[in-house]
């Protein structure tokens, strides 16, 4: 198979590559009714899924395509495989007979488009109707048995990196000890300020940033809280910490951060007091204090002395005093066998393609 460089490129445009290009149509909140059918719209999260409805009267509904952020974040584009109702903010990318792999791969493509355009220039139906993007042809035609069999290329070689990963993160964890379940240990509860020093971010405005390698830790309740790179450094620099927020929309949310980096003012950074910080031991305490989230609103802010007197439930040994050996092991139990879990999937999904392949 040709590399991707030596591969003949030219401009399509949509309207030759998708048989349907249809928008999806607005439903206010107020109008949703609960359910298990996917809601689509312009985030560029979660494959687009703007959590779940239960409508089917006035909406448009599709399956087995793409969606194009029209607005939001503008160009995010993805491929569902499953039935959904699509916002108004979203673009609907049919093809015919197209396979999963060459959905994928025509995803990756589409979304460059978002290079072009921003909150102040939206991808309006016109626009999309007039767009061309680069595609690798053959005498001239646009090539879709290549973008497939490249995806599945790209995919075999993140998968095998991923299993090196996982393996080897089994190793160092070691075998799995048989502890107490949660039910069966005794707990207590403690104030944040009992178990943590809190520490402070610090306001680094957008117009201050520089384009960088160092992660910048915002108020965010995804992407392991980070809101971009940067070159910047300050006092909050740090790292083998746990981040937790007061503000925004991912108020009480922690994330772990092993790696150096620097934190906003909206951040807390918390280190243990009484015991070495640890990825394990951390990560079983941003789920402590995860469950004091339904305390605290746009109205009741997470606010530092809030956050120091709230209460956490901890396990505690014999004297009542908190076990991070427990801890510890919990969650290296817990992460083991998802590590474990994942190999297993890959294992089934080799010996599946392998007969698939076979017939």
């Amino acid at each position: 198979m040709q590399k991707i460089d030596e591969k003949a490129w030219e401009a399509i445009r949509l309207t030759e590559i998708f048989d349907t290009i249809s928008r999806g149509k607005r439903i206010k909140k107020s109008d949703q009714i609960p359910g298990d059918i996917p809601y689509v719209s312009s985030t560029a999260f979660a494959n687009g899924t703007d959590g779940n409805c239960g409508n089917e009267v006035n909406v448009r509904k599709f399956g087995n395509c793409l969606t194009i952020a029209n607005s939001g974040s503008v160009g995010a584009c993805f491929y569902h495989p499953y039935n959904f109702v699509a916002s108004d903010h979203v673009t609907a990318l049919s093809r015919e007979g197209a396979s999963k792999d060459c959905y994928l791969g025509l995803s990756a493509l589409v979304a460059r488009l978002g290079e072009k355009y921003n909150f102040n220039r939206e991808i309006n139906d016109v626009r999309i109707s007039r767009e061309r993007i680069m595609l690798p042809v053959n005498a001239g035609a646009p090539d879709y048995e290549y973008i497939e069999r490249i995806t599945q290329q790209k995919r075999q070689i993140m998968l095998d990196k991923y299993r090196v990963y996982a393996q080897k993160r089994v190793a160092d964890l070691g075998k799995e000890v048989e502890i107490l379940t949660l039910a069966e240990v005794p707990w207590d509860s403690f104030t944040i300020s009992d178990i943590f020093d809190i520490l402070p971010g610090k306001r680094l405005v957008a117009a201050d940033t520089t384009p960088g390698n160092r992660p910048f830790i915002g108020a965010l309740d995804n992407n392991n809280g980070v809101a971009r790179f940067v070159n910047n450094t300050n006092v909050s620099l740090d790292k083998n910490v746990l981040g937790v927020n007061y503000n925004g929309n991912g108020m009480v949310i922690g994330f772990y951060h092993p790696y150096e980096c620097i934190f906003s003012d909206d951040v807390k950074r918390f280190h243990l007091k009484h015991h070495e910080d640890n990825v394990f031991v951390l990560l079983f305490m941003k789920v402590a204090i995860l469950q004091q989230k339904s305390k605290f609103g746009y109205l009741y802010k997470f606010n530092a002395e809030r956050m120091a007197n709230t209460k956490i439930m901890l396990p505690v040994t014999d004297d009542g005093a908190p076990d991070y050996e427990y801890m510890e092991q919990y969650a290296k139990n817990l992460m083991l066998r998802k590590y474990k879990q994942y190999l297993s999937y890959l294992d089934s999904k080799e010996k599946t393609d392998t007969v698939a392949t076979d017939n």
